[in-house]
């Protein structure tokens, strides 16, 4: 038993030698596999990362579209001698188009005033018509016109089509592509010098700039200071959120490896200047440095002089926090600080530093630019866009659109409404409104819209939507129907003026009066239209007959329903001012209707057709009935209501027009046209309150004073075959001849000349054209 017992302690001391040592090698096996294999799976998981990394990096930089707006553009602004042009709208246009005063007119978009003369170096463009070199050209203006031009030996001078507006229907960001070989050399000195002196040297990422970051961040116990070059920068931009993470950081870093590794720090410094955030126009996020130079100061970023560029790249350090027209004073000393790095890395002299660290920020005042300036019309291109096209396709093409726009003639009419407006209704009581729709009516070119007093504001736009009633603007279509029956009806026929009831379904009695509440009796029709005579004209159009006159109204292009009372006689008929220049567009030109259009055509991003807007015109109205309307229409302004408009045009101008009147004098109305301009004018109250004035007092003056503006030319006094001028008697029934006691000239459809003579002339004349004169050699 002794024997056993001492066997036993040395059993139980070998066998726990003997377990030790597997469980030794087995940790020891454990710790290095399961760290070679933990190595291996992070190397696995790592080169995974980075592949999928750098397709994600190559996929973005290589297929990145730009959300792009549509882009809207005036037509470009013709210069040649003669041109009605004062020198004061010259000096806007330059303003609104924001060239420069410069002595010597030394680079493009800038000018210089030497008297009357102006000495322009214009900036070159492409357009459909081949566009324009940049070249000096001389004006000489006087009298309101241009009396001579000097442009490289040619008589015509273009200056750029105007960008009026931007459209981006499903985005809200904006920017302007710019190429690097067209981005100033010095704004990329002061970009490098400022945000990342090492980028040329580094491939993606500054050790240096991370420990300085490190230290910053350690000392204020939070991170608070990034590091980042440029590429880390775009890689934020491109791929990543603006969060200070680390775990962004950490994803931000091989991005900017592989980004550097795979492009050239020219495809990266353009991309990065395309890019960048610059601040908020309301919902429109400003992006990269070409759109920051217009948002900030309506030029080119090539125009863009050493203190403006400093001030786009002080804007990377917070577009918010250093905005120039919210906070000018931090704005200005962080402008100076970019000022002082170029000058101290020699982008700058010491000499330019002095001068352009001096110089104000001279951002232009918000809404100032042209891409704000007429709200109106770019509301009218939107319109007009969708119906013709889905919301995506303006958002992902990145269209150019070319517009009607002439600007011009929308600054006219823009002048033309606040001065009448601001002189008949002083700025503190503003009671009244006006809109005006200017038209080329040959091509239905909308040529300006005015929807508001104030222009450049937004809003309701009374030009296409308000509708009023048309009062006597609805009294051309009275004569045109009449016309259009020459056996019953001439201009030369006579119409009692007089007391007249009418009485309606519902019992009432309709019983027009006349404006002077006289009664002038029988009198010759173009006199009833010219003098506006209220009963002759709803007796006239009731023998004509309401379905007849409701008719014609929709011939000439009123597409809404026109309800047979005897007062659409008298314009009870609601129309936008708009749908008013629809209505007298067949008019203006002969009887030919062409649809109003505000686009000319569109280009795709790479300035490719994607769309045109032809001219198309059907005719609606007989040549013959369609010159007698007209010319009626001129005696309004010879010797009827609008004759005051005489005064504000040239003598020897031809041009044609009506008043109109609405009851309780709620609205007034001016339509009238050149051979080239049609233009339709109303004012009012928003509130449909007695406005106090009429046709002639309250239209009639802003339609003469932009029409004064405005290159004209006259109507053409030779009729179509189917005309001829007839001298009648005064009694409307017989033929005449001149001085022949009371006998007036008309122009007559043959079928309305009549057989009867009253007898007095040498030649007795029958009437029927030169069969008939002929045929009366033999009586």
């Amino acid at each position: 038993m002794a024997k056993k017992a001492k066997k036993s302690p040395a059993k139980s001391r070998r066998q726990p030698s003997r377990k030790k040592k597997p469980s030794a090698q087995r940790r020891r096996w454990f710790s290095w596999s399961f760290i070679a294999k933990v190595g291996l799976v992070c190397l696995v998981l790592g080169a995974a990362g980075m592949a999928y990394l750098d397709a994600l990096v190559r996929e973005r930089f290589d297929s990145h579209a730009w959300q792009l707006p549509a882009r809207v553009y005036a037509r470009p602004v013709e210069l040649y001698e003669g041109r009605v042009l004062s020198r004061d709208d010259m000096l806007k246009l330059l303003d609104l188009m924001r060239y420069r005063r410069d002595a010597r007119a030394s680079t493009p978009g800038s000018f210089a005033v030497q008297g009357n003369s102006l000495l322009i170096h214009t900036r070159g463009f492409n357009d459909s018509d081949g566009g324009e070199q940049s070249e000096r050209i001389r004006l000489s203006l006087s009298g309101g016109q241009i009396r001579s031009l000097e442009a490289g030996g040619d008589r015509l001078a273009r200056l750029e089509p105007l960008q009026i507006g931007s459209i981006h229907p499903q985005h809200a960001e904006d920017r302007v592509l710019v190429p690097l070989d067209k981005v100033p050399p010095l704004l990329v000195d002061m970009l490098i010098a400022t945000e990342d002196r090492s980028f040329y040297d580094h491939h993606g990422i500054s050790l240096r700039g991370l420990s300085r970051a490190m230290l910053a961040n350690i000392k204020a116990g939070g991170l608070v200071q990034g590091g980042s070059t440029l590429t880390q920068q775009l890689v934020k931009n491109f791929w990543l959120s603006s969060d200070r993470t680390l775990s962004r950081k950490l994803m931000e870093m091989p991005m900017a490896l592989l980004l550097e590794l795979h492009y050239s720090k020219e495809q990266i410094l353009e991309a990065y200047l395309n890019e960048v955030y610059l601040g908020q126009d309301g919902a429109r996020a400003i992006h990269g440095m070409g759109l920051g130079a217009q948002f900030l100061f309506g030029r080119p970023l090539e125009e863009l002089e050493p203190h403006q560029l400093a001030t786009l790249v002080a804007l990377l350090k917070g577009p918010s926090w250093y905005d120039p027209r919210r906070r000018p004073e931090r704005a200005m000393e962080r402008r100076n600080t970019v000022l002082k790095v170029a000058r101290d890395e020699g982008a700058l002299s010491s000499a330019d530093y002095d001068k352009f660290s001096a110089r104000p920020l001279e951002v232009v005042p918000r809404g100032a630019s042209a891409l704000y300036a007429f709200p109106a019309f770019i509301d009218l291109v939107r319109r007009q866009l969708a119906r013709d096209y889905p919301p995506e396709v303006l958002s992902d093409e990145g269209l150019h659109i070319h517009s009607t726009l002439d600007v011009l003639a929308q600054l006219a009419s823009e002048g033309a409404l606040k001065e009448h407006l601001d002189h008949r209704d002083p700025k503190q009581v503003k009671k009244l409104n006006g809109a005006v729709v200017v038209v080329a009516p040959a091509q239905g070119d909308v040529l300006a819209l005015v929807s508001n007093r104030d222009s450049r504001q937004a809003g309701f736009n009374r030009a296409l939507d308000a509708q009023r009633p048309m009062g006597s603007l609805a009294k051309p279509a009275v004569i045109l129907s009449a016309v259009e029956q020459p056996k019953t009806y001439s201009l030369a026929s006579l119409v009692e003026d007089g007391p007249i009831q009418v009485k309606l379904p519902n019992g009432s009695v309709w019983a027009p009066q006349n404006f002077d509440k006289k009664a002038k009796g029988a009198m010759p029709m173009v006199d009833v239209l010219a003098l506006s005579r209220n009963q002759a004209t709803a007796r006239l159009g009731l023998d004509v007959g309401l379905d007849k006159v409701a008719d014609t109204m929709k011939t000439l292009g009123v597409t809404r329903n026109i309800p047979l009372y005897p007062s659409i006689l008298l314009g009870s008929l609601e129309l936008t001012p708009f749908e008013v220049a629809m209505m007298y567009q067949p008019l203006a030109t002969g009887g030919f209707s062409t649809r109003l259009r505000s686009i000319t055509d569109v280009l795709d991003k790479d300035g490719k057709p994607l769309a045109r807007y032809p001219v198309s015109t059907d005719e609606v109205v007989e040549a013959g009935p369609a010159f007698l309307t007209q010319w009626a229409m001129q005696q309004v302004v010879e010797e009827g209501t609008a004759r005051a408009a005489r005064a504000a045009l040239p003598s020897d101008l031809k041009v044609a027009g009506k008043t109109g009147t609405s009851d309780d004098f709620r609205d007034a109305w001016f339509a009238g046209f050149s051979a080239n301009h049609l233009a339709v004018v109303w004012v009012g109250r928003d509130d449909n309150k007695n406005a106090g004035i009429t046709g002639s007092s309250g239209a009639l003056p802003v339609w003469a004073n932009l029409m004064g503006k405005l290159p004209q030319r006259s109507l053409s006094q030779n009729p179509p075959p189917s005309v001829e001028w007839v001298w009648m008697n005064e009694d409307g029934r017989r033929v005449s001849a001149e001085g022949c006691g009371n006998a007036r000239r008309y122009p007559m459809l043959a079928a309305s000349i009549p057989e009867d003579s009253d007898g007095c002339g040498t030649v007795k004349q029958t009437g029927k054209g030169i069969k008939g004169w002929f045929k009366g050699l033999f009586d």
